[in-house]
């Protein structure tokens, strides 16, 4: 798939990676999040807290965890990590889909969704997906149901700011559907 930039490749993330996806995470946040969580969080250094997450994630990896980066040449703009077989009913977990706020709406979000089901298909054994998005993050949700996924279930999560969010789980019981666009 090309961009207006360039040809978006996707590899597995390296260890070496925590730092990029640590600010790409943190910078998503605070574009994505605005109005959502407290201006506060969002302009405070949540990026040093990103930065342990990723650090623990990308140097100790959970058993099942996949993570993905979408590269255009040698700089990262997007990434995803999911939990393989993460719930019995649900099946994978999609953690994270973060992608550079200056490169949102070129189809890097819909590659890396394509690579992720492309991955469950081959390891996983459930062949479900789901993720949880704020009820008020209307761009991803439109997102997320442009490729199929669904609102099945709501909650509430509490944020690291103490902020507590409307939640919703999307879930694709098939996982196909994300994988036509799979070079």
């Amino acid at each position: 798939m090309f961009d207006a930039v360039g040809p978006i490749t996707i590899r597995i993330a390296l260890a070496s990676d925590s730092a990029v996806i640590a600010a790409l995470h943190a910078a998503s946040w605070k574009s994505a999040y605005k109005g959502i969580l407290s201006d506060a969080y969002l302009d405070g250094d949540n990026a040093s807290e990103r930065m342990a997450l990723w650090d623990q994630r990308l140097y100790i990896p959970k058993a099942g965890q996949y993570v993905a980066v979408a590269e255009d040449g040698p700089q990262i703009v997007g990434f995803a990590c999911a939990y393989g077989d993460e719930d019995q009913r649900w099946g994978t977990w999609l953690d994270n889909l973060h992608i550079s706020p200056a490169r949102t709406r070129q189809g890097i979000g819909r590659k890396l969704m394509a690579h992720l089901a492309l991955w469950c298909s081959e390891t996983c054994s459930s062949k479900g997906l789901f993720l949880w998005v704020f009820e008020r993050n209307l761009p991803a949700r439109r997102f997320y149901e442009r490729l199929g996924g669904m609102a099945v279930e709501e909650t509430t999560w509490t944020a690291p700011d103490g902020t507590v969010v409307p939640d919703l789980r999307y879930a694709w019981k098939d996982i196909n559907l994300l994988t036509p666009d799979i070079d």
